[in-house]
């Protein structure tokens, strides 16, 4: 796995793309039911997807000495990006001010659920049905109100079960992945998917798809459900996701270079995305319907960000990369 397989490369390029242009989207929802339906196709699988490739690269987990260099080139961005962005957002847009290092500001909780995800592996790694396992744990936490944005916790056990999937595959089944006949059904699925979400899915499902919350917070009146309601999320997710990975190209292509840099994307582009919430674009775009515009800025958003000059500065300043 020292050489870098264009395969996985491209698979992050693209899911990193999906991750600005959900967060970019998720500033127009309700105003347009295509914008509103591409929003919830996007949120089936990017995460889960890159989280269960974040888990395939885990193998070294119980290496001596890996979770510990694992916590020390995590927490200690996750550490600095709290106070940098909480000043940003305070002197620059005059947001109030929430510091706390157990309340991971917007996407930072990836960082932190990172840690926990290869702290639960090295526990979930070697026991049998540990996949069962993580998904019945799930189901049962959704019930917890306590359990929410604290350390990211609500997220990490919702989103475990694909990390561990990521730590049990191996190269072969990513080849099987890629045969002639999942890559037909993986369109299938695809379009499928599509289809059920333009017509039958509304806007507000999108809630179960993140994670973050309790069952009581999204849905009191459904409560006793909210179990049922989140493994028909896990069904949709997994489905997307298997999707997406039958459909990842294998050859080296243009954007195959973006896949390297993935975390400095990521680390960055929330203080662009909000520049643009409060530019006037934002309201051309809302009150025009030019949604187009936004994948346009996506693009110039990623392509920016993944230039070597960006990541040299944030693996010299985070140690990440």
């Amino acid at each position: 796995m020292l050489n870098r397989i264009a395969y996985f490369d491209n698979a992050k390029a693209i899911l990193i793309f999906l991750v600005v242009a959900g967060h970019m989207l998720s500033k127009f929802l309700h105003n347009d039911h295509v914008i509103d339906s591409i929003y919830l196709f996007i949120y089936l699988f990017h995460m889960p997807a890159f989280i269960l490739i974040s888990g395939y690269f885990s193998k070294k987990v119980y290496q001596p000495g890996y979770i510990s260099k694992l916590v020390k080139k995590l927490i200690i961005p996750y550490a600095l990006l709290q106070v940098l962005y909480s000043l940003y957002y305070y002197f620059i847009f005059n947001d109030s001010i929430s510091f706390s290092f157990f309340i991971p500001r917007w996407a930072l909780w990836f960082l932190l659920s990172l840690i926990f995800w290869n702290l639960l592996l090295y526990g979930f790694g070697k026991i049998k049905y540990g996949i069962p396992i993580a998904i019945g744990i799930s189901l049962i936490i959704g019930y917890d109100s306590y359990v929410g944005g604290f350390l990211s916790l609500s997220r990490t056990f919702f989103f475990f079960p694909f990390f561990l999937v990521g730590y049990y595959l191996q190269k072969h089944h990513f080849e099987t992945l890629k045969s002639r006949l999942n890559v037909i059904i993986g369109a299938i699925v695809g379009i499928i998917l599509v289809v059920v979400i333009y017509f039958y899915v509304p806007i507000e499902f999108s809630q179960w798809l993140h994670g973050k919350k309790s069952y009581e917070d999204m849905s009191s009146s459904f409560l006793q459900f909210g179990w049922a309601i989140r493994l028909v999320a896990y069904l949709g997710m997994a489905a997307a996701t298997y999707m997406f990975l039958t459909l990842v190209p294998r050859k080296q292509l243009f954007f195959t270079s973006i896949g390297q840099n993935t975390m400095a994307i990521y680390l960055l582009h929330m203080a662009l995305i909000r520049i643009f919430e409060a530019s006037p674009l934002k309201v051309f775009i809302e009150e025009e319907n030019q949604y187009w515009i936004i994948f346009i800025i996506d693009v110039v958003i990623v392509y920016i960000l993944s230039r070597p000059p960006v990541v040299n500065f944030v693996f010299k300043i985070f140690k990440v990369k």
